[in-house]
């Protein structure tokens, strides 16, 4: 190296640039000195796990329960359909008790209770308001 390039050159702890001639140490998002503070990278792997492991809880009671809503859904929906698909020559009223029979040929519904009847009893009925039957 020639004395010119030796006079030039900056110690490699100074942060110069040459092309703006000017320093630039104030603008790194890091130290530039040996005594600065040590730059250590945060270990995420532990934050991640946590948050894999406290969402995938979150998620699955949320699945389980849908699937318990769905269930319950399926279930209500298919004992109206039954219900309402059943031969009945009455208006039932809502909040009253009725009950399901299989007759010869189709089913019915009725006022009259099974113990006073000896026709297949298939399930007790209580029209809601939303005229929705509920199995009891």
């Amino acid at each position: 190296m020639s004395k010119n390039t030796l006079k030039k050159k900056k110690p490699d702890t100074i942060v110069w640039d040459e092309k703006q001639e000017s320093y630039f140490a104030k603008l790194l998002p890091h130290s530039t000195n040996i005594s600065g503070p040590i730059i250590e990278v945060p270990n995420v792997d532990a934050f991640k796990k946590n948050g894999i492991d406290k969402v995938s809880k979150k998620f699955q009671a949320e699945l389980t329960d849908l699937q318990k809503k769905i269930q319950s859904f399926v279930t209500e929906a298919t004992d109206t359909q039954e219900v309402y698909s059943a031969h009945f020559k009455f208006e039932p009223i809502v909040g009253e008790t009725y009950f399901l029979y299989q007759g010869e040929k189709n089913t019915f519904l009725s006022l009259i209770e099974p113990v006073h009847w000896k026709k297949k009893h298939l399930g007790t009925f209580r029209l809601t308001s939303e005229y929705k039957w509920v199995r009891l």
